[in-house]
C-alpha cells in the first residue's frame, strides 16, 4: 500500500510548491505540486506570475487544501499507470513502488515506458541493475540530474536489504 502522504512530502521536496501559475521549465501553466494545468481546471483562468514571484495577488492564489487535491488527483493517476506497466506492482518493496511513482509523477506513464531495461530490472526486481538504468537516460543527464540521482541512490540502498 503506498503511503500517500509520504510520497506528497518527497515529491514536494523535488518539485516544491507554489499556490499561483508559472511556466514550468517546458513552458507549460504550472501550479501547485507540479500539477500542469488543463482546460478544465478552474486554474486555467488565473494569470501566469514568474516561478520565483513574491508579490503576487492574493485573487491570483490557491489555498494549500486545494494544491494537495490537485496532488491527489495526479498522484492517484500516477499509482495507477505504476500499477498498469508493473505487473509485479504490488509485490514491490514500497521503496521501490515511491521511486517509480516519483518519476512517473514527474515523466509521465508514456515516458516511463520507454525506460525498457530499467523496466525489465523492475520486473525481476534487480536494484543494482534498476540504478543503473536509472541514470543511463537524457532525464539522468540533461533534465534533472540532481532528482535522477537523488532517487537512484535510494533504489541502490534496496541491494543492501
Amino acid at each position: 500500500m503506498v503511503n500517500v502522504n509520504r510520497v506528497f512530502e518527497e515529491i514536494k521536496a523535488d518539485e516544491g510548491t507554489r499556490n499561483f501559475v508559472y511556466k514550468c521549465s517546458l513552458g507549460h501553466n504550472t501550479i501547485g505540486c507540479g500539477h500542469l494545468i488543463l482546460d478544465t481546471d478552474p486554474e486555467s483562468k488565473l494569470e501566469a506570475f514568474d516561478v520565483n514571484a513574491d508579490d503576487v495577488p492574493e485573487d491570483q492564489c490557491i489555498s494549500d487544501h486545494r494544491i494537495y487535491e490537485l496532488f491527489q488527483e495526479d498522484i492517484h493517476l500516477a499509482i495507477d499507470a505504476c500499477s498498469r506497466l508493473y505487473s509485479n506492482w504490488e509485490e514491490l518493496p514500497e521503496e521501490a513502488q515511491h521511486v517509480l511513482i516519483n518519476m512517473c509523477f514527474q515523466l509521465g506513464q508514456g515516458n516511463l515506458t520507454r525506460f525498457k531495461n530499467m523496466n525489465a530490472a523492475v520486473e525481476v526486481q534487480a536494484w543494482g541493475q534498476m540504478a543503473l538504468e536509472m541514470v543511463d537516460s537524457r532525464w539522468a543527464r540533461d533534465q534533472t540530474p540532481a532528482r535522477a540521482h537523488r532517487l537512484k541512490d535510494r533504489i541502490q540502498k534496496l541491494c543492501d536489504q
